[in-house]
């Protein structure tokens, strides 16, 4: 029986939309398919249907190789009894009948269910698996490319041409690259979450181990005290310690703070406009915003970091400046940006801060992790003025 040639491009649709279905499923993880295994089977099960509907076959399975090599683990199915895909076909050697020879010689194989009774009993899949015909999904493609086998069952035996060899192909491979593609997608999902766990760890590393460690030195410090009875540093001590600690609380509210509210999803701009009508509504400072640029076309960290740098400079205008009037200033020159934040407060030491006062510091870290740099400087009677500086990024869209 020859598939119809006209139901490929419903194939392709519904790869399309099965994958975009498919990208916030994140459960069912499997390791030895893929970490996004039942991604993969909600991704194959439309696909599937279609594929058997064209070809008359009474179900199919899709197979991929194991990283080790040695198995052929079902990575989405339609139309097997539930009993027999969990209880014989969910793993096979990679020598197991059709499936194992034809992902070996990378060509079309076909023969009848006799193999399959006999591996799993008379009873395997009933009328409805009398002859199995298996397609590689890697062939006449790259070393790189994801090794499997797209497997259909038929209730009758049929002659296996050259024009279904074909079209078996073309599904073969619309099967591999909607494969690659959810997986690629979740690979860089486990990216992104890496990245962000490394930011906490940063912001943790940054904001909170300096000053526990202090408190830890203090402690050691405060026990020796106690020992020798000199009971002036001991109250000395127990100060710092007191003073760390209320510190660190402080940190803690204000990293949970930061990591429950992110910067605007629309982007740095719709950021910083809401960041400047916040800082006015909760500090009653005056505070002038001049956009010179308009809408910031940066990469997403660039835009991340640049909104914590702002936002620190604004919560030390706030907190410690003293200052009334406050004005942000963003403009772009001979390729490089410029956010400067001024204020008209006390000023500000651009020397290493006191212990437990890390904003500045943190300003400069977050500022070289995008290849750019923060100046600080005491206005004479003006009050300071904090300037981020930074390069254009060279991949930057639109240059």
């Amino acid at each position: 029986m020859k598939p119809k040639i006209k139901l490929v491009g419903g194939c392709t649709a519904a790869v399309l939309n099965a994958v975009h279905a498919g990208q916030t499923n994140e459960s069912g993880n499997d390791e030895s398919v893929h970490p996004s295994s039942a991604v993969a089977g909600a991704l194959m099960a439309p696909f599937l249907e279609i594929i058997i509907h064209a070809t008359g076959a009474s179900a199919g399975l899709v197979r991929v190789l194991s990283p080790d090599g040695q198995l052929l683990r079902t990575a989405g199915r339609t139309g097997m009894p539930a009993d027999t895909a969990s209880c014989c076909e969910a793993a096979v050697d990679t020598a197991c009948g059709v499936c194992g020879k034809s992902a070996s010689n990378k060509s079309v194989e076909a023969a009848d269910s006799e193999f399959c009774m006999n591996r799993y009993g008379a009873g395997f899949f009933g009328d409805a698996c009398n002859y199995v015909v298996s397609t590689p999904l890697d062939e006449n493609a790259g070393q790189s490319a994801l090794r499997g086998v797209l497997t259909l069952f038929f209730a009758k035996p049929l002659q296996v041409g050259d024009a279904m060899k074909q079209q078996l192909h073309v599904y073969a491979g619309l099967v591999r690259i909607a494969l690659q593609n959810v997986w690629q997608r979740e690979d860089h999902h486990q990216q992104d979450l890496l990245a962000e766990r490394q930011s906490i760890a940063n912001e943790i590393h940054d904001s909170l181990a300096q000053t526990l460690y202090f408190a830890k030195m203090r402690s050691s410090l405060l026990q020796e005290a106690l020992k020798k009875k000199n009971d002036l540093l001991a109250y000395k001590c127990a100060q710092d310690v007191e003073d760390a600690l209320s510190s660190s609380q402080k940190t803690v509210r204000e990293l949970v703070t930061h990591f429950r509210c992110q910067m605007d999803p629309r982007g740095l701009k719709f950021a910083l406009d809401k960041l400047v009508g916040e800082f006015i509504a909760r500090s009653g400072i005056q505070l002038e915003y001049e956009n010179r640029i308009g809408n910031f076309d940066l990469p997403k960290e660039h835009e991340l970091q640049v909104f914590l740098i702002v936002r620190e400079a604004f919560v030390n205008i706030a907190t410690h400046s003293g200052a009334n009037i406050a004005k942000l200033t963003v403009w772009r020159e001979d390729g490089r940006y410029h956010f400067e934040v001024r204020d008209n407060g006390s000023g500000v030491s651009g020397e290493a801060p006191p212990q437990g006062h890390y904003g500045l510091t943190i300003m400069r870290e977050r500022a070289l992790r995008i290849g750019g740099e923060v100046f600080v400087e005491s206005l004479q009677g003006e009050g300071a003025r904090v300037n981020l500086e930074f390069a254009a990024p060279v991949a930057e869209p639109g240059e």
